[in-house]
């Protein structure tokens, strides 16, 4: 998901592909229910990957209440149609009805992976008790696979910062950026074409459509250094200069 994410804006249809050049992914999902996108399902993605890492357990317990889930990822609890309630909702269940299908490009090898995020799950959001909550937990069961890709790859990184950051292009930037700065030994150009392959998506492959591109890049860019100032990084005109730096999030001793 890092190295090529989801969609930031609706996307019509039940399936969906990006490519950087290296690997490309492809979603895949129910037409009835449709592909997730935007900024809640990064949220969520995040929540389980770090809930996951914490507990150990690829059950994970959602609350009681559908509130007590959004208070667990920090959201407001508002309702409404534009609501965080309403559209976390939809959103959850658009990403749990998701399958990922991950390919790398190795010449004339063919190499793949699948991975559902959830193998189960029982959303308890509509039944309550007279306390206003359900008899029951909410709980996903997150597949073998995702869950091993929690334990052993996940990357470190603050949930704080994903809840000041608006655009979802800047929540996939500052996610890359700490798995870079996580690996980083030496010194890096990322070349702007490269760039665009893993983060331009909807950007039109023209000049102009480069141009635009550059620019939001460099605004969301700015966000995420204001949140992780110990990145040292540069946009160049050739493209943007990673230098080592220390993780935004120390590792334990």
């Amino acid at each position: 998901m890092i190295w090529a994410s989801m969609p930031h804006k609706r996307v019509d249809g039940a399936f969906y592909k990006r490519d950087n050049g290296l690997a490309s992914i492809t979603m895949l999902v129910d037409p009835d229910i449709g592909l997730p996108y935007g900024k809640l399902p990064r949220l969520i993605s995040a929540w389980l990957t770090r809930e996951a890492k914490l507990t150990g357990s690829r059950e994970l317990k959602l609350g009681r209440s559908f509130n007590e889930f959004v208070e667990k990822l920090g959201l407001s609890t508002s309702g409404g149609l534009r609501g965080d309630t309403s559209r976390l909702k939809m959103q959850a269940t658009k990403l749990f009805s998701t399958t990922i299908s991950l390919k790398a490009h190795q010449g004339q090898d063919f190499s793949y992976k699948n991975v559902a995020l959830s193998d189960e799950g029982i959303l308890r959001w509509g039944q309550k008790n007279s306390g206003g909550g359900s008899l029951w937990e909410s709980t996903i069961t997150l597949s073998e696979a995702f869950y091993r890709e929690c334990m052993d790859y996940a990357v470190p990184f603050d949930l704080r910062v994903l809840h000041c950051l608006r655009s979802p292009l800047a929540i996939d930037l500052y996610l890359w950026l700490t798995w870079r700065m996580f690996i980083l030994r030496r010194p890096a150009l990322i070349p702007w074409d490269a760039l665009r392959f893993q983060f331009g998506v909807g950007y039109a492959t023209t000049p102009q459509g480069r141009a635009h591109f550059r620019a939001e890049f460099n605004r969301c860019l700015h966000d995420v250094h204001v949140l992780y100032p110990a990145a040292r990084l540069s946009s160049e005109r050739d493209g943007l200069r990673l230098l080592p730096s220390p993780p935004h999030v120390r590792a334990l001793p």
